[in-house]
């Protein structure tokens, strides 16, 4: 519980403003409270929570998923939050500032986790501008470039496995299409594994219809993707382009710190939202809408004994808030330091997980519209089932640059709606990467590292040394360096910073760190942080974080082999090969940033700090 009081100060013993005069705010509290949005809502909004949820139970689902927002997600934002406002620092320097000196590294290990996330995360960026450059291109044409009827396109061959009885019927195939004409779909056998009965016969057709293929081939033609990663060949021209003006992009917003970030998110956290409000129109008026919605809505409760669906809706939760990676504090120290922050917090995280419904809303009836569309073109892809579209993808870069690009094809006003979700996927991705690359620059000002250079040109450095160590991930096998960094740069690190920051607060110093945080709070904010707050960051938040450390870490959840290296196979025979030594390389990088908070925690002096020798944020509480 918090209970507001009123009559006290503002600020504790001196303004904020003599205490750190140099520090940059946001200009009010509503270009926080956008820029928080704009951090927690990104693209696993749209391509991971409606697939988790389809996958595991429906409706049942989100039993697990609002217990892990109660439980962990509101808490724990709260908390960064209020640490962040309260300390005025980033997520390293806020550890001296309540007097913890040797727990920067928890706050380092944070750090680092969110640079190699930044490293990889523009990818998506990057060929998002290249889809909406290859969009606006093909304007003038007046066909898709993925579309079957963009010019120069040829619709693969087709193999048929038709009953004998049919097989030489002269109105097999529908003259006008190329396709089997539908009355014969029955006589098509449509297993994927173990050979056809004796009576059906093999016919190859060339259909002149193909969406799915064509989409299918222009991804793989715009990755220009290797067979594996033992072969990642050289740069990719078209996607390099684009990572360049990502960049570009991200440092013109960043230049400044949050006085230019702060304006920009007025648009980037708002116009998604329309972006999202024009397609849930669109797509609940889709025909077979309701075939998608009831897939992502229909309750299995027998999910729920599964222990997976309570780890991946815990796991969404993280990734989702983006809690544990600094973020939030970096965002909190420039904040109103008076201001209500569990309020503030609590909205961003309801708000975020509203979001995650809202897009389930556009996706699944689009994809039940793809299935009604791909049946007529293939007559083993079921109208009313999405199972047989995961050979396309429901989640991920599958339904981003292959699944929701054949629906918009065939939509009525293709181009536009095509513009307007790589529009909204640019958006929510550029809010979330120049996130991550505001919280780096903020630690290394307050660490003292870059405390020589204007901001332009710290936020320039860490664009400009991002950007060249990213370019492994523009070429070839470039897809493959990315799953490499997505799989395991996030592994546990976040789990394990959240419950070290409540350990730190809670329990060190024989509890003396918690009263004096509460004091403060009620000294800075008039909030009273009440009992509930105590056992929520005391017990439960740690308790079930360090659950999820052990989980992802151990057997039968956790596995050595993440990727499944040992199974891969080259592309395009698999979907690309992972030598045995990427599970160690993937392990190395996964430890890179808990190396990192032991070496602080040692020697805490490699860590140059900017606050007053001895002086913490309780040293001005009025006693």
């Amino acid at each position: 519980m918090v209970r507001q009081f009123t009559g006290v100060a503002d600020v504790a013993g001196v303004s904020e403003q003599s205490e750190q005069p140099e520090r940059i705010a946001f200009a009010n509290q509503a270009e926080l409270i956008l820029s928080l949005v704009g951090y927690a809502v990104g693209v696993g909004n749209v391509w991971r929570f409606p697939y988790l949820t389809y996958t595991y139970g429906g409706g049942a689902f989100l039993i697990p998923y609002a217990l892990s927002l109660l439980l962990l997600g509101v808490p724990l934002f709260v908390l960064e939050l209020g640490m962040g406002q309260l300390t005025r620092r980033g997520t390293l320097g806020m550890w001296t500032k309540i007097g913890l000196p040797r727990w920067q590294g928890v706050g380092l290990a944070a750090t680092v986790c969110t640079f190699l996330v930044g490293l990889y995360y523009i990818t998506i960026l990057a060929w998002t501008i290249y889809y909406l450059g290859r969009t606006f291109a093909a304007i003038p044409s007046g066909k898709l470039p993925w579309s079957d009827e963009a010019e120069g396109a040829t619709c693969p061959m087709m193999d048929l496995y038709l009953h004998q009885s049919a097989v030489d019927s002269p109105f097999l195939i529908d003259s006008s299409t190329g396709l089997l004409n539908s009355t014969y779909a029955a006589s098509v056998w449509c297993k994927a594994v173990g050979a056809p009965p004796a009576d059906y016969v093999m016919k190859t057709i060339q259909p002149t219809r193909c969406p799915a293929q064509m989409a299918k081939i222009f991804w793989e033609s715009a990755l220009q993707q290797s067979p594996g990663l033992d072969q990642p060949g050289g740069l990719n021209p078209g996607i390099l382009i684009s990572m360049t003006i990502a960049w570009l992009l991200i440092w013109l917003i960043v230049f400044n710190g949050v006085k230019s970030s702060g304006k920009v998110v007025y648009v980037t956290a708002t116009l998604p939202y329309a972006c999202l409000a024009i397609f849930l129109v669109r797509a609940l008026t889709l025909p077979n809408a309701l075939t998608g919605l009831s897939f992502l809505f229909a309750a299995d409760f027998s999910h729920l004994s599964d222990p997976q669906v309570w780890i991946h809706a815990a796991v969404q939760i993280f990734f989702s808030l983006g809690v544990g990676y600094g973020s939030i504090v970096a965002f909190g120290s420039f904040g109103k330091k008076s201001a209500n922050f569990v309020r503030d917090a609590s909205a961003v995280a309801i708000t975020n997980c509203g979001t995650s419904m809202i897009a389930g809303c556009v996706v699944f009836p689009v994809l039940g519209f793809l299935a009604q569309e791909l049946h007529e073109t293939d007559p083993c892809i079921a109208g009313d089932s999405l199972d047989s579209l995961k050979s396309i993808g429901l989640s991920g870069t599958g339904l981003a640059f292959v699944a929701f690009p054949i629906a918009v094809s065939q939509m009525p006003g293709g181009f536009f709606f095509a513009i307007l979700f790589f529009v909204m996927m640019l958006i929510l991705g550029i809010d979330s990467q120049f996130a991550y690359i505001e919280t780096v620059a903020t630690v290394l000002s307050d660490a003292g590292w870059g405390e020589r250079l204007p901001r332009w040109a710290l936020s320039g450095l860490i664009c400009l040394v991002s950007y060249l160590i990213g370019l492994i991930f523009v070429c070839r096998g470039g897809i493959y360096f990315l799953e490499l960094f997505d799989n395991y740069v996030s592994i546990y690190v976040m789990f394990a910073v959240a419950c070290l920051e409540c350990v730190g607060l809670l329990w060190t110093r024989r509890g003396k760190t918690w009263e004096q945080f509460k004091a403060l709070c009620v000294d800075s904010t008039g909030m009273e942080l009440g009992r509930i707050w105590e056992i929520s960051w005391g017990y439960v938040c740690p308790g079930l974080s360090a659950v999820l450390v052990v989980l992802s870490i151990t057997p039968p959840f956790g596995k050595l082999d993440v990727m499944g290296a040992r199974e891969s196979k080259h592309f395009p025979e698999g979907t690309g090969y992972f030598p045995e030594w990427t599970i160690a390389l993937g392990w190395v990088i996964a430890s890179l940033p808990m190396a990192a908070m032991l070496a602080v925690a040692i020697r805490p002096s490699i860590l140059k700090t900017t606050s007053r020798e001895g002086s913490t944020i309780f040293d001005d509480i009025p006693k």
